[in-house]
């Protein structure tokens, strides 16, 4: 546990405050993207800088709840998010080409493309082999069972999947994709989409916080169990053997 996460839990240990100011933060993503400047919706400027070092975090608390937290379901579940932010992380910096000279300038800022990289072609199967070792390790661990006690428990973190919802939707708002009826609405802005992305991102860190901090109930062991079975079956035999000398007696 660090630090963040132990102050976090003695103030907030539901998370709920934090939610609710991510959903301010989301609402307040309009006004916000018409009196910011442009240049801070372009590629590899202000909000999407943001929205990586958010990404990192969420990387780094994973990482955290893998190697030092403790060891179960929580951490193995940990363990599949890794390679999630990861990808993440690289999506949002073209996969390395950021940190290249821009191939040019066009109406929504500096152009990248990662595909001046030579390792390019090699991001989709690694990318795909990674997330198959997430789903394979979660399916192995029966990873299920532990969401399920989650839900049952009532500590899911809906309203951070409604956030990610809502975030998804303002970034679509800004890239312009509306219904016809809405378009007169809201013009293009790349602001607008870039902070709703970082929103979306804030409330997935938020989300993996919760979930990861859940502790399922703990399972019996085996051998306690059949030790439980045996002590039981033990009374019973007594119990009748008692009644029949029992009736013996009386006869």
């Amino acid at each position: 546990m660090n630090a963040l996460s132990a102050y976090l839990d003695r103030v907030d240990p539901d998370r709920v405050f934090l939610q609710r100011f991510l959903l301010l933060s989301l609402f307040l993503c309009l006004p916000l993207s018409l009196a910011a400047p442009v240049e801070w919706g372009w590629e590899n400027g202000v909000v999407e800088n943001v929205q990586v070092v958010v990404l990192l975090a969420g990387l780094f608390f994973a990482f955290q709840a893998w190697r030092h937290g403790p060891k179960g379901d929580a951490a193995t579940l940990a363990l599949c998010l890794l390679p999630v932010w990861l990808l993440l992380t690289g999506r949002e910096l073209s996969w390395g080409s950021v940190f290249l000279d821009p191939l040019g300038f066009g109406p929504d800022g500096p152009i990248y493309s990662s595909r001046v990289l030579p390792y390019r072609p090699l991001v989709p199967p690694l990318a795909g082999l990674m997330l198959l070792g997430s789903l394979y390790l979660a399916w192995r661990q029966r990873l299920h069972r532990f969401v399920l006690h989650l839900v049952a428990s009532g500590r899911f973190p809906w309203m951070s999947i409604v956030l990610v919802l809502g975030a998804a939707l303002g970034s679509t708002a800004g890239e312009g994709h509306l219904p016809a009826f809405a378009q007169h609405l809201l013009d293009h802005s790349l602001v607008l989409e870039e902070m709703s992305e970082a929103v979306g991102y804030l409330a997935m860190v938020v989300g993996q916080g919760i979930v990861l901090r859940y502790r399922a109930p703990a399972k019996a062991p085996v051998h306690a169990t059949e030790a439980e079975t045996e002590a039981e079956a033990a009374i019973s035999t007594e119990v009748k053997a008692r009644a029949d000398a029992g009736t013996e007696t009386v006869g």
